[in-house]
């Protein structure tokens, strides 16, 4: 994710990284930052609104867009990252993800042309 608390989400890469992540061609829920044990990819404590989350905030607040890209594997070139396109953050979440703990949760749906 880049993008800034004050300025929101620019771009995004989906690299199905947490489990509570969503990814359909009409939305995606992404689960925010934070939490998540980097040996083992588990959620294991509650996340919290830090700068990151928060940007998630700011751009629903704005209707910034947001590029997305996500990680695909590929026949001939093994994992690459394919630019999805626009997507703007409808909605935002604070809940229990499937580990039990506190998860934040941005919908984000493509952004029509």
């Amino acid at each position: 994710m880049s993008g800034t608390q004050a300025e929101g989400v620019d771009s995004l890469v989906l690299a199905d990284q947490y489990e509570d992540d969503l990814f359909t061609e009409e939305l995606i829920w992404y689960t925010g930052h934070g939490g998540r044990d980097a040996k083992t990819g588990k959620q294991v404590t509650d996340q919290l609104l830090t700068c990151r989350n928060a940007a998630f905030l700011t751009s629903r607040e704005s209707g910034q867009p947001v590029r997305v890209l996500q990680k695909v594997t590929d026949e001939v070139r093994g994992q690459v990252y394919r630019y999805e396109g626009l997507y703007t953050v409808l909605d935002s979440r604070y809940e229990q993800g499937k580990s039990g703990f506190m998860v934040w949760k941005f919908l984000l749906k493509p952004r029509k042309s």
